[in-house]
């Protein structure tokens, strides 16, 4: 993710009167982060692991403040028991944006093998998800993400692929191994 393209997602979470963002970095989550960290509206809160950012953002939505999980898809199927006990449970509404590598234009090893599982977990969590259209800003797709949480008390997962950055916002891959992870 560049930084033009995490500006235009910060603007549009900012439009979604979110006020508390919590994760854990990833290679294609860090200029986002970093984004929100410059917002005057948002308060990012770092997490060493993804439930711990699982629970802050259900905390925050609890408490009535629109919250936002930032994890890598990995990072999600950790939370497994968390989201199942706490978030889906008590029908938190609560808005998670996860990297979803793997796919199309994004074939790695290991991020072929996660991406085979990440879909029908969250499936199994009945947890709605939607990939980030490239025209996230324009349909005002993060809010509507908040306004589905919110009315069917449950978590929503917007998932970044490869195709969300497809506006030539994204540096062209090299190979195989060439974000440095697998």
């Amino acid at each position: 993710m560049d930084k033009s393209f995490a500006e235009r997602l910060k603007r549009s979470i900012e439009d979604a009167e979110v006020r508390l963002a919590s994760g854990v970095p990833d290679n294609w989550l860090g200029p986002l982060i970093e984004a929100i960290k410059t917002s005057k509206r948002i308060t990012y809160a770092p997490a060493a692991r993804e439930e711990d950012a699982l629970g802050i953002c259900c905390g925050a939505s609890l408490s009535g403040v629109r919250s936002l999980l930032l994890a890598q898809s990995v990072g999600l199927l950790n939370t497994g028991g968390a989201l199942a006990t706490l978030a889906v449970s008590y029908g938190i509404p609560l808005v998670m944006i996860a990297t979803d590598r793997g796919h199309l234009g994004d074939v790695t090893v290991g991020q072929y093998m996660k991406a085979r599982s990440f879909r029908p977990f969250l499936d199994a969590m009945k947890i709605p998800y939607y990939d980030l259209s490239a025209d996230f800003d324009a349909r005002g797709q993060i809010t509507q993400a908040y306004q589905m949480a919110e009315i069917g008390q449950t978590p929503v997962a917007i998932l970044i692929t490869r195709n969300s950055m497809a506006e030539g916002s994204q540096r062209k891959e090299r190979g195989l191994f060439s974000d440095g992870f697998f």
